[in-house]
């Protein structure tokens, strides 16, 4: 078996040139790693669709809304005057351009990658343990949520890319002590800003990079020699964090959210639960979340269990055999600390603890993962203090190369499968993107259809969103391809699975009936009261009115707090009318082009037949 592996070792030996040094095979192995997780992501992206927020950011901008209020304003509790820039991009590429989104999600994922990849070269040198760090943020499950749904990835991969270039300028301002660097380091957080309200945190990062790895002595005197040596750099960042805040709190929403949050069942789901199952790429088990395709981790006890007992090893094995290992965590512990409590006082209070397993909030937390654990594996170029080797290490057993590599390909294996079973409800039985593409084509096929304006499929769009979820704004996007009139002929409507289909109101409230044999209610230039079996309720309903016209015409429609005149056509048809406010009686009258005969007049709720 030795021989065997000998034998192994030098064939791979063999497919390598003499002249290659180690750190080209490292770029070789970085950029290989780099270019399979983006095939990987690519392929989850491409097959998921819009969902949600993405609707109501595509048809603000499909009907001109998109002003430099519209850039500036708040959605939700988010200042993304960049993200939306994003979104503008993708409708260059036409109505509901998933394949641009796409493109620009595997692009801003390139640029998060590289950057990692950059990040760790010039921290730590281009040597083989920077593959480490690397490839476990390069395969995280963390960032897998944000690039299915759009409008988590706008946020949250750009500030991957900040964080990543903001700690290399700000560690460069560090070993240099050139106030370029720093402004260099407050423009990428100011950039971060734009995009997603987290990347306040990252002056929290540098500060504790200065404190840990830049300084000497007890905490105090440490504090104290830092802030000396580094005053201007910290006085930039205070300016533009303060800048921020104040900017934030005039502007942002501060709607208490409604309900209460159990703070020990979330801190549960999220940094344990989550958490735990992420490090070790074990959450293989997803939840759908309200019929789908979100998902939430749902891992088993037994997968928990496994991912703590496999990260205390690791954490226990790097304590025990290197000094300083275990300091990288005071990076990371307030980090999370800010992720669990922004959503304890906002999410949690309307979505309850299940919002702990939501994935695509720990999302920025791989990043900072990565470089923790990079700190925590080596020596930190120019720093004061770093990791480094004990020199009477506690356990004797090291880690070989072979045992390395065995490691992380069980990762990418494991992560690589949660990546697979996240993905699959949003690329198969998504009920949004089905109904939506089947609608697009539909209405296409239909040629300018006259379509119902009313609420698509809660599955779709949840009617909370209103009036995001009505044809006419859902679709907005799509322009003068269709009409959503609130008077018309044989009015069409979209049925559940998104076909262009006949209306048709089932009935609450009808007419009584017509006196005259073979006509019903004839309906000329004099009014015609036409009462109904009962009052309607004070509720927006659809009326329809069943005619039969020897010519071409207009009818006058009264009723409640609608009075229309729509245009009749010659022949039997039906006018469907949207009405407010109640009434026990319709009036009708001719212009006196057509003679018509009306029976029935129905209000109720309008459906496909």
């Amino acid at each position: 078996m030795s021989s065997l592996a000998a034998d192994t070792r030098r064939a791979a030996r063999g497919w390598v040139p003499a002249d290659v040094t180690r750190g080209q095979m490292v770029t070789a192995a970085a950029i290989s790693l780099i270019v399979a997780q983006l095939a990987l992501r690519a392929w989850v992206t491409q097959g998921s669709w819009f969902f949600e927020d993405d609707f109501q950011f595509l048809s603000d901008i499909a009907l001109g809304r998109d002003d430099l209020d519209w850039y500036l304003r708040p959605h939700n509790v988010h200042f993304m005057p960049l993200s939306f820039i994003l979104v503008k991009i993708v409708t260059w590429g036409g109505p509901f351009a998933w394949w641009l989104a796409a493109l620009q999600t595997v692009l801003l994922q390139l640029a998060a990658s590289l950057s990692c990849w950059w990040m760790l070269r010039k921290l730590f040198g281009n040597r083989p343990a920077i593959l480490v760090p690397l490839t476990f943020y390069l395969f995280s499950i963390f960032s897998v949520p944000t690039l299915t749904w759009y409008a988590a990835m706008i946020n949250q991969l750009p500030l991957h890319t900040c964080l990543f270039l903001g700690v290399l300028a700000h560690v460069t301002y560090l070993r240099t002590r050139r106030y370029r660097w720093v402004l260099v380091a407050s423009l990428i957080t100011t950039v971060g800003l734009l995009f997603y309200v987290k990347a306040i945190a990252l002056p929290m990062v540098f500060g504790l990079l200065a404190l840990l790895y830049f300084g000497r002595g007890p905490l105090v005197r440490r504090f104290l020699s830092v802030v000396r040596r580094y005053l201007w750099g910290w006085l930039t960042y205070a300016v533009v964090g303060t800048a921020y805040l104040v900017m934030y709190w005039i502007h942002m929403p501060r709607e208490a959210a409604e309900g209460s949050t159990d703070y020990l069942a979330l801190a549960q789901a999220m940094l344990f639960d989550t958490l735990g199952t992420g490090l070790t790429g074990l959450s293989w088990s997803w939840a759908l979340l309200n019929g789908g395709p979100r998902s939430t981790t749902d891992p088993s006890t037994v997968l928990v269990a496994v991912s703590w007992v496999i990260v205390s090893a690791v954490w226990f094995y790097l304590y025990a055999t290197r000094v300083r290992a275990l300091r990288s965590l005071v990076i990371l512990l307030p980090y999370l600390l800010l992720s669990y409590g922004i959503i304890a006082v906002g999410r949690s209070g309307s979505f309850g603890s299940v919002s702990g397993n939501e994935a695509r909030y720990l999302s920025d937390t791989s990043a900072v993962l990565a470089l923790v654990l990079a700190l925590a594996t080596m020596h930190l170029k120019g720093a004061v203090e770093s990791s480094a080797r004990r020199p009477e290490p506690l356990l004797t057993v090291r880690l070989s190369h072979r045992t390395l590599a065995v490691g992380l390909a069980v990762y990418v294996v494991a992560s690589t499968y949660s990546t697979i079973t996240y993905a699959r409800p949003w690329h198969d039985g998504n009920a949004t993107k089905d109904f939506g593409l089947r609608a697009i084509e539909s209405i296409e096929d239909a040629d300018r259809p006259a379509l119902a304006d009313v609420p698509v499929p809660d599955e779709v769009m949840w009617n909370a969103n209103a009036p995001y979820n009505l044809t006419s704004v859902f679709f907005a996007p799509l322009g003068d391809r269709f009409t959503t009139p609130a008077v018309a002929n044989d009015l069409q409507v979209l049925d559940a699975d998104g076909e262009v289909a006949q209306a048709v109101v089932y009935p609450g409230v009808r007419s009584v009936p017509g006196t005259l044999d073979g006509c019903g209610h004839p309906v000329r230039r004099t009014p015609n009261v036409i009462p109904l079996e009962a009052e309607t309720f004070d509720f927006p309903f659809w009326m329809t009115i069943g005619y039969l016209a020897d010519s071409d015409g207009e009818l006058t429609v009264a009723a409640g707090d609608v009075r229309e005149t729509a245009p009749v056509r010659a022949g039997l048809h039906t006018l469907f009318v949207r009405t407010e406010g109640a009434f026990d009686s319709v009036l009708l009258r001719s212009d006196g082009s057509a003679n018509l005969c009306v029976d029935p007049i129905t209000v109720g709720t309008l459906e496909a037949r």
